[in-house]
């Protein structure tokens, strides 16, 4: 598949929009500290115009969504900062799969060039391709912290998940802590379940269907098997069809307390079955 053309700077290879600022007068340590602190500048970068390429593949999206911003992002000449917040919009609105695939093809190369470039300057040790992994993985999982409206928004926000991925590594490393306010940014989103958290949910609700079950089956025995054909018409009448007992007592032609007695044996009766099965106790 043809890749996306992309302006770089003919020293370094690295993605240019133009002319850098001139860095005399700056001390190491300050060009240092502002690298992974700040995003690069933006880099416009004209998409190639294959068919199967991400910009015919984000048309089609496009057409498909008929999304305002994606809409106006796949126009010629198009911006791919411009493309990247229309993709993460739609993804943070919709989850479509195809729209955060696109955003993983056309990101993965300026996210390594960022990320490689913060490990450098912070002295940062760790596996490029683990901080790139666990980078897409904060946007998958917290979509919903993605503003769209602010300036430059998938740009500043991506890069934010960059550094502060970059400083996680970094204090695994034990070289230095993580400033509280570096991480702010990128924080989980609560209203977001991990996939512990979804697991152990997952689990807990099949615990519960499974016990479920067993106490219904067990209910179903004593009620058919311990209990005499009166009792078990009254029981239907109360906990099935939600009569009163009045009502109940009415229909069958019972005193109400008699009735009482009756519906208040039976369910004994089904307890001390269901005791007898599990081997339980009451207190």
């Amino acid at each position: 598949m043809q890749q996306p053309e992309i302006r770089r700077d003919s020293a370094k290879g690295i993605p240019t929009s133009g002319t850098q600022p001139a860095a005399a007068g700056i001390s190491p340590e300050s060009r240092a500290k502002a690298a992974a602190t700040a995003p690069p500048e933006p880099v416009e970068v004209l998409v190639d115009e294959v068919a199967e390429g991400p910009l015919g593949r984000a048309r089609l999206l496009a057409d498909e969504l008929d999304h305002g911003l994606l809409n106006r992002a796949v126009r010629s000449p198009v911006v791919l900062q411009t493309l990247n917040n229309a993709l993460m919009d739609v993804f943070r609105e919709r989850r479509h799969r195809v729209a955060y695939e696109l955003l993983f093809e056309l990101n993965t190369r300026p996210f390594a060039l960022i990320a490689a470039r913060i490990m450098r300057m912070t002295g940062c040790r760790g596996d490029i391709g683990d901080i790139l992994q666990e980078t897409f993985l904060a946007i998958y999982r917290y979509p919903s912290k993605f503003c769209p409206e602010k300036p430059n928004a998938f740009r500043n926000w991506s890069y934010s998940i960059i550094r502060n991925t970059v400083y996680r590594h970094l204090n695994k490393d034990g070289k230095e802590g993580v400033p509280a306010d570096s991480l702010a940014e990128s924080l989980a989103d609560p209203s977001m379940a991990t996939p512990a958290q979804g697991a152990e949910t997952a689990e807990s609700d099949e615990r519960c269907r499974k016990v479920y079950q067993l106490l219904l089956s067990l209910y179903t025995h004593a009620y058919l098997h311990e209990l005499k054909p009166r009792d078990r018409v009254a029981l239907e009448l109360v906990e099935v069809r939600g009569m009163g007992y009045r009502e109940a007592a009415d229909l069958l032609s019972i005193r109400l307390e008699n009735f009482k007695m009756i519906v208040c044996r039976a369910r004994k009766k089904i307890l001390q079955c269901m005791i007898r099965v599990l081997g339980t106790r009451t207190s």
